[in-house]
């Protein structure tokens, strides 16, 4: 039965990677574009658009046909930004949360979502977390560090004191 499900799925998740390739490519042109000039900021979305062009002309399933009408729109938008010579920039940020969108849609976790998540969580750790407690102390009880602890002598064993070895 898990063969099936897999068969019913593998064009979902083939076109779940495909968007992923795209998003990545998008999300990498947000990231730089501040350090790149209009017309290099333009021919990277134009290669963007491309490559949706490409998954689009791909053979995909019926059950896809929601999935690439989405994608086709985020496309058309950008395409459209370039062709008129507006700002490609105010049009990212919408076609990458479309395109964010659509890839939740299909199950597939984005990096930018990764990245949150990593950012959210956790608490802040102090050098006291860091400490190695002593097995027989509880470890709610705060020690002072300045208080050391008397620890018996090791028994020496009178022969082997002067032979150097272990």
């Amino acid at each position: 039965m898990s063969f099936k499900n897999f068969l019913i799925n593998e064009d979902k998740a083939y076109l779940g990677h495909k968007v992923s390739d795209v998003l990545t490519a998008l999300h990498d042109l947000q990231d730089d574009m501040e350090h790149m000039g209009t017309r290099q900021v333009t021919r990277l979305a134009d290669d963007i658009v491309n490559r949706i062009r490409k998954i689009l002309h791909g053979q995909w399933s019926v059950k896809q046909q929601k999935h690439l009408e989405s994608l086709q729109k985020a496309a058309v938008a950008l395409k459209k930004t370039i062709e008129d010579k507006g700002n490609v920039k105010d049009v990212l940020p919408d076609v990458t949360q479309e395109l964010e969108g659509l890839s939740t849609k299909l199950g597939v976790k984005t990096g930018n979502a990764l990245d949150q998540a990593a950012e959210a969580g956790g608490e802040d750790v102090s050098q006291a977390d860091m400490e190695i407690t002593p097995p027989d102390q509880d470890p709610n009880q705060q020690q002072d560090p300045n208080q050391m602890q008397a620890q018996p002598p090791m028994p020496q064993d009178p022969q082997t004191m002067g032979q150097g070895g272990f």
